[in-house]
């Protein structure tokens, strides 16, 4: 039997022990897609009027590295209520990233960017002049926001919601906190994904996602309103949730885990992951494969992940830190965790308990030195794994950076 995975924009087929039993698990086809009437119905009971009747409304975006389907958004959003794209100021929740550039500009806001340009605002994390201070949290850190948010009338979110390797999903309150925060802030929130209580689809006794709750709690909420979309594999849009910020999240979250959220019965031996673009980029992106497959694999087995990675390992954070780390001990040389060592932690605590693979075009020393082993035939090491089995159970997942196996 052979398997097609997606890789470096082709196929590769994957020949399967003959002793060996299948799952295959995808994201769920998502049936019918919300249209721009079924949108603005929702728009309309919701009282969207009212957030653009005050004269500049703040519209608060995601950046290219999200597929939020913004500009799809904002064009049937345009002939019902047109003074919203004339009037309305936009900011770019960037979080820790870097600005986008022209084409991600162009990804964002597509045919709109024209009028809207002298309009759109980047947030940036380190300008301190750009932001305002609304509390302490319960780590001791000053927390600040983005003061446009606080200057705002009234503010629109436009979002989506997905898995989150950490967060639980993307989304909802994400476009605040630490999209529009200060640096700090947003290090002390992704230092706290160093727990392995962090994980997708977890809310509930998430220490990122409860420290998310913390946060949002301090700003005024009432004059948020959001839009939350969800979409399938091929872009689809398959739910577009409008409202209350919180409620917005909630409802989108639900359908997501529906879409995304893969439940079995019992682990397996070997789990394949197929990553798809833009995630197979880089090993920062592709890491998100592991974390949603990682808990369906019995102790002792493997997570085999299937990404180019053409672009590199991606962020330096972690990539410099790499060479100090204590194993053993799982922290930093100095014992500081910093912006970036989740990405180290968690991989290094998961191969404690299994085999991390990794197929792609990296050389061997940077995956090990990110504490992946490399494979280079997927073939040859699924038939040694099979060898000391009677039967090799063995899970394939397509668009694993999305879907996201749970054992129940």
């Amino acid at each position: 039997m052979r398997v097609a995975l997606a890789y470096d924009g082709r196929h590769i087929m994957v020949k399967l022990p003959s002793t060996t039993t299948v799952d295959v698990f995808a994201p769920q086809p998502s049936g019918d897609t919300v249209d721009a009437d079924d949108f603005l119905a929702s728009c309309r009971s919701a009282g969207f009027a009212d957030v653009v009747s005050c004269d500049v409304p703040l519209v608060v975006v995601n950046d290219g590295y999200r597929s939020t389907p913004t500009a799809r958004i904002l064009e049937w959003l345009r002939p019902a209520y047109p003074g919203l794209l004339d009037k309305a100021r936009f900011l770019i929740a960037t979080g820790a990233h870097d600005a986008p550039g022209e084409q991600h500009l162009e990804k964002i806001f597509g045919n709109h960017l024209h009028r809207l340009r002298g309009r759109v605002s980047v947030h940036d994390c380190r300008d301190r002049n750009s932001l305002a201070r609304v509390g302490v949290d319960h780590l001791g850190g000053e927390v600040y926001i983005n003061r446009q948010i606080l200057d705002a009338d009234r503010v629109l979110v436009i979002g989506s919601v997905e898995p989150h390797y950490f967060a639980g999903f993307t989304g909802g309150r994400k476009a605040l906190f630490p999209g529009l925060s200060d640096f700090d802030t947003i290090e002390r929130n992704h230092v706290l994904a160093n727990s392995l209580q962090a994980a997708p689809l977890k809310l509930s006794g998430n220490p990122v996602a409860e420290h998310l709750d913390e946060l949002t709690a301090m700003i005024d909420c009432a004059k948020v309103f959001a839009v939350e979309a969800v979409t399938d594999e091929a872009g689809g849009i398959t739910g577009l949730f409008v409202g209350a910020l919180s409620q917005a999240f909630a409802q989108a979250a639900a359908m997501a885990e529906a879409l995304y959220a893969r439940r079995v019965a019992d682990r397996y031996d070997v789990v394949l992951c197929e990553v798809m673009p833009p995630l197979d980029s880089n090993l920062y992106q592709g890491q998100k494969a592991l974390e949603n497959s990682q808990a369906a694999v019995v102790d002792g087995g493997a997570t085999v992940i299937v990404s180019a990675c053409r672009e590199g390992v991606g962020s330096s954070h972690f990539y410099d830190m790499a060479p100090g780390w204590d194993r053993r001990r799982n922290v930093p040389a100095d014992g500081r965790l910093s912006f970036g060592s989740h990405k180290l932690s968690r991989v290094n605590a998961i191969t404690e308990r299994i085999d991390v693979r990794l197929f792609s075009e990296l050389p061997d020393e940077r995956v090990r030195s990110v504490f992946f082993e490399p494979v280079h035939d997927i073939d040859k090491y699924l038939l040694t794994a099979a060898e000391t089995k009677d039967s090799l159970r063995l899970a394939v997942v397509h668009d694993a950076g999305h879907t996201v196996l749970t054992v129940h």
